[in-house]
């Protein structure tokens, strides 16, 4: 459960947060939206692909972090087993949201049901005088970093689906304590065929643009299911 409200130093003035590698609040979610700075880094561990949203039609980077829906392999546990960890995970309890009335301003909000709230131990949001203290102003800088990243990566999304290089891809796995193979469906990779056709003019605007580090990461981060395979098989046998 979530109750996410406007951080407020009259509400909020003596609560402090502590930080936590618990992310069982992941439990269920075996595709972890990334940010496209983050994919070089995420792909020494986890599978990257894309995803559509049938809504808007907008595509969006994922870390397999499970082969079967609503299991996520690491954070079945509160310890958290990978070296590397998405950004995202780190952000919790405070979040931000663009206020109704206006496009380009945004508010602070605070879950205000998460363990990471505490009124002994940890980091004071607020002076005694109502003043955002340095952490939260450290916090709320990185929300806006994190979130200036998310608009980088649907501008990548969009460049890329624009140049056809995403395309749906059928993943077929094999575990051990099922006989028939598991097709993973939805998912989009820049595959040999279309990264390959593409024109040398398109290939030097990826350069210039940075991109061809995270293309270069996301294809050899398929790579990755075998890990995936394997926790899901010693997953399976716990059980």
């Amino acid at each position: 459960m979530t109750q996410i409200v406007p951080l407020s130093s009259e509400k909020h003035l003596n609560i402090k947060l502590t930080h936590s590698s618990d992310y069982t609040r992941f439990a269920k979610e075996h595709l972890i939206p990334v940010l496209a700075r983050e994919i070089p880094n995420l792909a020494a561990e986890f599978p990257i692909v894309f995803v559509k949203n049938t809504e808007n039609g907008q595509f969006l980077p994922v870390a397999m972090m499970g082969i079967k829906p609503d299991t996520n392999l690491y954070c079945q546990s509160t310890e958290w087993s990978s070296p590397v960890t998405p950004l995202g995970f780190n952000n919790a309890p405070l979040s931000i949201a663009k206020t109704p009335e206006k496009d380009d301003k945004v508010i602070v909000c605070i879950d205000e049901d998460s363990p990471m709230i505490s009124q002994e131990a940890g980091s004071r949001l607020f002076t005694d005088s109502g003043e955002k203290t340095e952490y939260l102003t450290a916090r709320t800088n990185s929300l806006l970093d994190v979130a200036a990243m998310h608009q980088q990566t649907q501008g990548m999304c969009q460049y890329l689906a624009q140049k056809n290089l995403l395309n749906p891809q059928q993943l077929t796995l094999k575990l051990d304590n099922q006989q028939q193979n598991i097709n993973i469906n939805g998912v989009y990779v820049i595959d040999d065929d279309s990264f390959n056709a593409i024109s040398d003019e398109d290939f030097l605007e990826l350069k210039n643009k940075g991109l061809l580090p995270i293309i270069y990461a996301h294809r050899a981060s398929l790579n990755q299911l075998s890990r995936l395979i394997a926790k899901q098989n010693q997953h399976d046998s716990s059980q």
